[in-house]
């Protein structure tokens, strides 16, 4: 299985803003290349096919994770989430037939035995999902490019989950959802899983 993280270069400002201002932007930034490393870790500790794909190739934080975790970088498409991941389903599956799993850099404090039972999952089921609370999905592993899955959802909302459904039900797709999770994406989601727990 090839796993795909996406991820955002940590420039303050620009990442975690929900974070603040209970932390400065630096520091949420700080928080985000934490976030990016631990997941990193986490999945190359289990699986041997892992990508970064990421909005800022160049960046010097980009680099050293990749350097350090001895992954393939790639560089994200401009365009809405769904447009990112049509994008790099479709390169991986040119590449070849391995079923894929698309990770975000939110969860580093999930254990990698959900990882694990995606891959599971995967080999009865046509797609799997994580579920989270705010209404979206931590992690989705397909068999096969199907990028309709990511047609017209819309990205950012507490529908997304729904919707994502929505569309698999529409192809007719056997579909796994895993447990109920959660982001760290306010300072409150950091009191239940403090950096120091990852």
């Amino acid at each position: 299985m090839r796993v795909i993280i996406l991820g955002k270069a940590p420039v303050p400002g620009r990442v975690k803003t929900r974070l603040m201002p209970e932390y400065s932007a630096v520091e949420a930034a700080a928080l985000h290349a934490r976030m990016m490393a631990t997941v990193l870790k986490r999945v190359c500790s289990c699986f041997d096919d892992v990508w970064l794909a990421v909005d800022d190739i160049h960046h010097d934080v980009v680099k050293s994770l990749v350097t350090r975790f001895r992954v393939e970088l790639h560089a994200q498409v401009s365009g809405d989430l769904g447009k990112r991941l049509q994008a790099l389903m479709r390169e991986s599956f040119a590449r070849d037939e391995q079923p894929l799993m698309f990770l975000g850099t939110d969860s580093p404090h999930v254990a990698i035995q959900r990882y694990q039972a995606a891959k599971a999952a995967l080999k009865q089921h046509d797609i799997v999902v994580g579920a989270v609370e705010d209404g979206g999905y931590d992690l989705i592993a397909v068999k096969q490019s199907l990028p309709e899955v990511f047609e017209h959802i819309p990205w950012g909302s507490g529908l997304v989950m729904r919707e994502t459904l929505k569309n698999i039900n529409k192809l007719n797709l056997d579909v796994k959802v895993l447990p109920t999770s959660f982001d760290l994406d306010k300072p409150e989601d950091l009191r239940r899983a403090p950096p120091a727990s990852w």
